[in-house]
């Protein structure tokens, strides 16, 4: 049941409108808390009608709907099914949320049970009335399927796609990651409901691993696809090619003591060749006294035009991550320079296709 009463009466008032405005359609609400069997409770039944199709529909409401969400409520509607008094009109199961993720969708149609949510989306798989209508999650709910994308537990989903052949526990990415251990855990269990880890062990001792590599790229590239790209700083650094920039620049922040990690073209060129040359070299370093010094031993001059040093804005040295060193370079995860080809010009997306192809294991 939905922790608050107003909202799940606003999904309830919603699926009535929804179904109404079909042709010769009505619903009407036939009971709310339910009991069915000798243990069982049912958020709400309603009793529908479309066409000359009558139906019963049992709801279960939940507030977000992710892939274990719905699993979970397939398994209650279904023993609610086996326990209702037979009738001489079709019972369908039925699920309500304010959001439900693509996944999840994709569970519920595959077991034949219906759905709404806030965004308008229905889906009623009835014998003699077939209804689909698929839209997408309104904004003001769309963050609660973006979050795991964005701050600090971006750098903890990060941390779980590299590692992704480990075990995790919550104190070992805390550490790995300078993330608070709550935080990390909120962002385990939201991957858990999503379905893209598997479990082992229970309490302090838990750990996770990465199932669905393919399954958490796909969404943070949809993700990444409708933001703004991250500002970019622009520098001209005198008589380099791209590589020897980035040599110089590794001399720079180690001189300076700068977290640095080079990204996009000249790090994907470095991680899978793709083109003949790279003549742009984008990186983050760690912002404040350091990044300046770095920039100052570079002789880095500011440009609008003719640049050769793109610096992504970087708001905490946390957020700079190093996965390997080719040629003396530090470089970031192929994960993190296959998003910011996403959001790049020119070439950039071929070079992110070839990147995942040979590198990030999410075909």
């Amino acid at each position: 049941m939905l922790k608050y009463e107003a909202e799940e009466r606003e999904l309830l008032e919603g699926l009535i409108d929804a179904i109404g405005i079909l042709p010769d359609g009505h619903a009407e609400i036939d009971g709310r808390e339910v009991a069915i069997g000798p243990h069982g409770r049912v958020d709400a039944l309603i009793d529908a009608r479309i066409g000359a199709q009558e139906l019963q529909l049992l709801v279960e409401a939940k507030r977000e709907g992710f892939p274990r969400d719905v699993r979970e409520a397939v398994w209650q509607l279904r023993n609610h099914l086996a326990h209702m008094p037979s009738v001489d009109r079709e019972i369908l199961p039925f699920f309500i949320a304010r959001a439900i993720s693509p996944g999840a969708r994709d569970i519920l149609r595959e077991e034949r049970v219906g759905f709404y949510d806030h965004g308008g989306s229905l889906y009623i798989p009835a014998r003699h009335a077939f209804v689909y209508v698929d839209r997408p999650v309104p904004k003001k709910n769309a963050k609660i399927f973006v979050s795991l994308f964005q701050g600090q537990k971006a750098r903890v989903v990060q941390a779980v796609f590299d590692r992704r052949s480990d075990w995790l526990s919550v104190k070992e990415l805390a550490e790995s990651t300078e993330v608070s251990p709550a935080t990390v855990s909120a962002t385990l269990g939201e991957l858990e409901r999503r379905e893209w880890v598997d479990v082992e062990g229970a309490g302090p001792a838990k750990l996770r691993r990465l199932r669905s590599a393919k399954a958490l790229v796909d969404a943070w590239s949809s993700y990444v696809a409708d933001q703004k790209p991250p500002k970019l700083t622009r520098y001209y650094v005198p008589g380099s090619n791209a590589l020897e920039l980035a040599q110089q620049l590794d001399l720079a922040c180690r001189d300076a003591d700068a977290a640095y990690a080079v990204t996009a073209e000249a790090a994907a060129q470095l991680y899978a060749p793709y083109l003949s040359s790279i003549s742009q070299v984008k990186c983050r370093i760690e912002p404040g006294r350091r990044q300046e010094e770095a920039l100052e031993r570079l002789n880095a001059r500011p440009v609008a035009e003719g640049w050769n040093l793109g610096l992504l804005e970087t708001r905490a040295r946390g957020d700079v991550t190093v996965a390997e060193s080719i040629g003396n370079v530090r470089l970031a995860s192929p994960l993190q320079v296959y998003l910011d080809l996403l959001q790049g010009s020119g070439r950039s997306r071929e070079m992110a296709a070839h990147l995942r192809s040979e590198r990030l294991e999410a075909q």
